[in-house]
């Protein structure tokens, strides 16, 4: 829909507004979808949501909320070109919604070498607004984002906010920096955080640490929440991570009150797959115990968090099949499975492992 300026993309445009005169959800299907092919403002006004159906959304200048939600079934919403784009209205009854998975539509948004700190106004339901802004410094950027309802390759282990927010940036910058503030709710806490909300911090996904997730000191947290362009949010919380650099081109970060990744009851290696295949080459589930005497409990779940293993003495016999449920003697299919591993019984070390034929 192009504006009054030469190339349609360059003017203020027009406000394209979607109300619920209709007493109706909408849904906007974008065909054969490309930048700045899209509306030069977008005004959402149907307390009833509009969905974005099809294709990816295009908003030129400034997406602003009156009433509702902007629900992303799958696709993404791009608002604004590189150090342009508003996002105005939003609180926690009118953000968008991205779904509780850690894949589907994202929230984009383009900086350039000046832009200030850009809110990302996201949740996975109605009901559930966990927004973040970050402050991007570096080149020209394209960022995404979204947020799932539950930790990255972890189980929902109660020291963590039940909630991961993914990022994806388009253009490799190994000088970038960025500082990141993730807004969450009370509801979103697991009972150890709750606990120890003093002692939180947002938490970088990172396969070098045994737990996955890197572990700081505690970061101040701040509650009212005030990302949003409305009254401050009760029951909301706030943490900033500073200074985030050699940012991949996806991340995952989350919040925790973990306060220690390693200690005297991690076992020296714990590996990340097993090939049961019969080649005599990693067909069985190996850790390394830190000392001989040591007493390893040992089970594996499903994605779905169902345990399908279990041995309250382990001794390196896990190959793949199961033995809880009605997984017993049934060869697991491939792919990916969470652990938890307590050593002498201590505290539960939790990470994922592969199983590859």
């Amino acid at each position: 829909m192009p504006d009054e300026s030469a190339r349609g993309i360059d003017g203020t445009g027009g406000i394209f507004t979607f109300s619920d005169l209709l007493q109706n959800v909408q849904r906007i299907n974008n065909i054969n979808s490309v930048p700045f092919n899209g509306f030069p403002n977008l005004r959402l006004d149907n307390s009833l949501n509009v969905l974005s159906d099809l294709g990816a959304l295009h908003v030129n200048n400034n997406l602003d909320f009156r009433n509702g939600h902007l629900i992303l079934n799958g696709f993404d919403v791009n608002v604004g070109r590189p150090g342009t784009g508003t996002i105005t209205g939003h609180s926690h009854t009118n953000f968008i919604v991205t779904g509780p998975m850690m894949t589907g539509g994202s929230l984009v948004r383009n900086t350039n070498a000046t832009s200030p700190a850009l809110d990302f106004p996201i949740g996975t339901a109605i009901g559930s607004y966990t927004p973040l802004s970050i402050k991007y410094t570096g080149a020209p950027q394209t960022i995404k984002f979204r947020v799932a309802d539950n930790v990255y390759n972890k189980l929902n282990f109660p020291e963590y906010v039940n909630k991961t927010w993914i990022m994806n940036t388009a253009n490799a910058d190994p000088a970038a920096t960025a500082e990141l503030t993730l807004q969450h709710n009370a509801a979103d806490e697991g009972s150890s955080y709750f606990s120890n909300r003093s002692e939180a911090y947002v938490s970088r996904y990172d396969t070098r640490m045994t737990g996955l997730w890197d572990v700081l000191p505690p970061m101040t947290t701040s509650t009212p929440g005030i990302i949003t362009a409305r009254a401050a949010i009760f029951d909301a919380y706030m943490n900033t991570r500073l200074n985030i650099t050699a940012i991949k081109s996806i991340e995952y970060f989350s919040k925790t009150v973990i306060k220690e990744d390693i200690d005297e009851s991690t076992p020296v290696n714990v590996p990340d797959a097993i090939s049961p295949n019969g080649d005599g080459f990693n067909d069985v589930y190996e850790v390394v115990k830190r000392l001989p005497t040591d007493v390893l409990r040992f089970e594996v779940y499903s994605r779905n968090q169902v345990l399908v293993f279990q041995d309250l003495d382990y001794q390196n016999t896990f190959n793949g099949t199961g033995n809880m449920g009605g997984f017993i003697g049934n060869t697991l299919p491939d792919g990916i499975y969470y652990y938890l591993i307590s050593v002498n019984g201590s505290k539960g070390i939790p990470g994922y492992l592969i199983i590859n034929r």
